[in-house]
């Protein structure tokens, strides 16, 4: 995913062409289809709004063991670190691995609460898990889902905060962060939600280490969060590949 665009007219040209979903429908959780996915749907929508796009830009998708940051975006003479992560749960994501390999499970099963510090498990009881397609306990109200949410964001910001300031990590002009949301809710409340966010990533002793952290959720729909220490913005997303 390395390409250059002189506007914002061939920008969407580029992300168009980009499969950013035949994987992901197949079943994929690995880095180069999930980082494309989310750099691509984040692009698109940032290219709609007010926009914090320049032209021309160009856009190096960084390889290991260089990729930390994940991307390195570079418009308007200035570097924007972009490192990526997938919120969701390692137990649930070896669970997708064992349902495509295996062929075990439905084909539709039930979203469960999720801790996201949650112990490694055994694959027997992740098979048994699998199997038996318990709802586990109950979600709760909205206001419930949507604060859970918050600790989940919360639990990947900081965790990535750590990485940016370890000695291997490349800092640029301005450090973005990208979350693909995938966690197992079974609805949230956006609005309500980076609300929440906002109002515990403003009020922090510690400076937010990255200038801006972008939340973007796995289901195609629903807008691209924005925070920064200032506040926060959602961008409506802006699916090119409709």
């Amino acid at each position: 995913m390395n390409f250059k665009a002189e506007n914002k007219t061939r920008l969407l040209d580029i992300l168009r062409s980009i499969d950013v979903k035949g994987p992901l429908l197949n079943g994929s959780r690995r880095k180069e289809d999930t980082e494309p996915y989310a750099m691509a749907h984040l692009l698109s929508s940032l290219a709609e709004g007010h926009s914090l796009l320049t032209f021309p830009l160009e856009l190096i998708h960084r390889k290991p063991p260089h990729d930390k940051p994940d991307f390195l975006l570079s418009m308007n003479g200035k570097n924007i670190g972009i490192e990526h992560t997938d919120a969701r749960p390692e137990n649930e994501t070896r669970k997708d691995v064992l349902r495509r390999k295996e062929g075990i499970g439905r084909s539709v099963y039930l979203a469960t609460p999720v801790e996201p510090n949650e112990p490694s498990r055994k694959a027997k009881q992740l098979r048994k898990e699998i199997s038996s397609n318990e709802p586990g306990a109950g979600w709760g109200d909205q206001d419930g889902i949507d604060r859970d949410w918050v600790d989940v964001m919360l639990y990947f910001i900081d965790k990535k905060e750590k990485k940016l300031n370890a000695p291997d990590f490349s800092r640029f002009d301005q450090n973005w962060l990208l979350i693909r949301d995938a966690w197992p809710f079974p609805s949230v409340n956006l609005s309500n939600a980076i609300m929440h966010l906002s109002s515990q990533i403003v009020p922090r002793n510690i400076k937010l280490e990255f200038h801006r952290v972008f939340i973007i959720s796995s289901s195609d729909r629903g807008p691209v969060c924005e925070i920064a220490e200032h506040g926060f913005t959602l961008h409506p997303r802006n699916d090119v590949w409709l």
